[in-house]
């Protein structure tokens, strides 16, 4: 019986994901380049209600037309959430493009299938000068999908540690330790742990740059969570234990597509060149 109702399923998907685009609903979400976005996929988007079942609906997203997804756009399903998350950050190629997101989902308990296409309107964005980079051991990289959360965070750095990038602080990258190579928790219970790059196009704070050489003499150690920082009732206070041997910060002349845990083009200055280059360039031309 359970064979047959695998079979079933993929006949259902494979029909689904052959559908002719004006067969779905169509759904636009606007982004921005070198900004982090994030999607909830969820039954209510398909005008469908959860009913308590455990795995009863699945999602394929695919660029449309294609079988994958662009390599910037991912997707993880959370089972703490019964949702899948479409997130990534848009590289300046995509700039002033539309992207269709087609996503078909089954509701495994009716074998019904729908399909949405979500247009992704990538925006121009001035790419930051200046990009903090932090692992937080105490979440999974799905309590990073919540805005408020990203709020707190955000709002230790705006409010206190660098309020210079009040104007422009965003996320710029995001995605979970152990997706990016860090080591399953020893116990089930504890957290997988969570990377976030932070950018803006403000000069680092004197704090920053005071927090930056206390940390320093911890770079040559793999991971040292039980360190403890001038900081670091600050981020408990918000519900974040930072892994302090991760803790980097990284200037505009820095190549951050070279930065541990960055997805290569995820958020490279537009011509190749650096900030001060580009300077030098229009200094000369004027």
């Amino acid at each position: 019986m359970s064979s047959r109702k695998s079979i079933t399923f993929l006949v259902l998907l494979i029909f689904a994901c052959h559908l002719q685009p004006s067969a779905g609903t169509y759904l636009t979400d606007d982004v921005f380049v070198s900004e982090l976005f994030s999607l909830r996929v969820e039954p209510r988007m398909f005008n469908w209600t959860f009913q308590g079942l455990t795995e009863q609906f699945q999602y394929r997203p695919s660029l449309e037309g294609y079988p994958d997804l662009p390599g910037w756009v991912r997707y993880m399903y959370s089972h703490e959430y019964h949702s899948g998350f479409l997130y990534g950050t848009p590289p300046e190629r995509t700039a002033d493009s539309k992207v269709p997101i087609e996503i078909i989902a089954l509701n495994k308990q009716t074998y019904e299938t729908k399909r949405i296409v979500l247009i992704l309107a990538v925006h121009r964005k001035l790419p930051p000068r200046n990009v903090i980079q932090m692992k937080i051991d105490n979440l999974n990289w799905v309590h990073m999908m919540d805005p408020g959360r990203i709020e707190n965070l955000k709002n230790i750095f705006r409010n206190d540690l660098w309020q210079e990038s009040r104007q422009d602080l965003h996320i710029i990258f995001m995605d979970s330790a152990v997706k990016l190579g860090a080591r399953l928790p020893l116990k089930p219970q504890q957290r997988e742990g969570v990377v976030v790059h932070l950018g803006s196009r403000a000069d680092f704070s004197s704090r920053l740059l005071d927090l930056q050489e206390e940390v320093k003499p911890l770079y040559k150690i793999a991971s040292c969570n039980y360190k403890r920082t001038s900081v670091q009732t600050t981020f408990e206070n918000s519900g974040f234990k930072l892994d302090w041997c991760a803790f980097k910060m990284h200037a505009a002349d820095d190549d951050i597509t070279a930065m541990p845990h960055h997805p290569n083009e995820a958020h490279r200055p537009p011509t190749g060149h650096s900030h001060q280059q580009q300077q030098q360039q229009q200094q000369g031309s004027s």
